[in-house]
């Protein structure tokens, strides 16, 4: 960028970057940095973003463009708590074993426990969720993953409706990860739509251990939702915080033996 130019903003400088990948076979981070004018800091962040929209690869010193499938752009609740989440995620992973099969819900966190996998072999995903599929093609070529049948929500790219049941119906695993719209500590565990929560319904009946993964601004959430269980209907809690220990102690004292894992409560 010549001296004396104004700074772009960071989609003008994201779209620059697209535009020099559509330009050559790669991009340097110094290359960035002499082109829009921002350290080298700067240029990995926009890096890192771009690879999460699933619009470049990235590699090591720059990037490459994705030349095959692209990931469609994943809803903005990806990028909310992204710091909870993401240890949540790493919480969850640690439960995984190399060639396990294991059930996952579609969700943001759950999307994130996903990423959290690679290295993992061996391992084979069951779920409904479109961001899951297109993510694990990409970067997870040792995952096996499997999708369940149902219609398509091309607003929020998972599958639902009565599909979803017929094509679990011969599945039982070991663990289920699911994700959470709310918690209310008499009530329980819910989700924002009936789609979703008869999909996360019909998920818990498949697996031995059931998960729930929850950032703590999920609890007491004083919207209107539907409950996929009850506060005892699960058998771990994955959270960055539980605040006040409502959610343990909401889960106590009920026929099951809840968990609550705190992923973050060393911090």
């Amino acid at each position: 960028m010549a001296a004396g130019q104004p700074r772009m903003l960071a989609a003008e400088r994201r779209q620059r970057i697209v535009d020099m990948l559509e330009n050559h076979s790669s991009v340097l981070i110094s290359d960035i940095c002499r082109e829009c004018g921002v350290s080298a800091v700067t240029a990995r962040g926009d890096l890192d973003y771009l690879e999460g929209e699933g619009r470049l690869k990235r590699t090591h010193g720059g990037a490459v463009p994705i030349t095959e499938y692209v990931v469609p752009r994943v809803s903005e609740r990806v990028r909310k708590n992204v710091r909870a989440k993401q240890a949540i995620a790493r919480a969850a992973a640690e439960r995984v074993s190399d060639g396990e099969m294991i059930l996952v819900g579609s969700g943001s966190t759950t999307l994130e426990f996903v990423k959290a996998l690679r290295g993992r072999r061996g391992v084979s995903i069951v779920t409904n969720s479109c961001h899951i599929i297109e993510y694990a093609e990409q970067h997870l070529p040792e995952i096996t993953v499997m999708c369940t049948g149902g219609t398509l929500s091309r607003e929020y790219r998972h599958y639902y409706g009565p599909l979803v049941a017929a094509s679990l119906a011969d599945i039982y695993l070991d663990q289920v990860f699911l994700g959470a719209d709310g918690f209310e500590p008499s009530f329980g565990f819910l989700a924002e739509y009936e789609e979703t929560a008869h999909a996360k319904v019909e998920f818990l009946r498949h697996a031995r251990t059931r998960v729930v993964l929850m950032d703590s601004s999920k609890v007491g959430a004083g919207r209107s939702f539907l409950r996929f269980a009850r506060p005892d209907g699960i058998d771990v809690v994955i959270m960055d915080r539980d605040p006040g220990r409502l959610v343990a102690d909401a889960c106590a004292g009920g026929e099951r033996d809840v968990r609550v894992i705190e992923a973050l409560a060393d911090d």
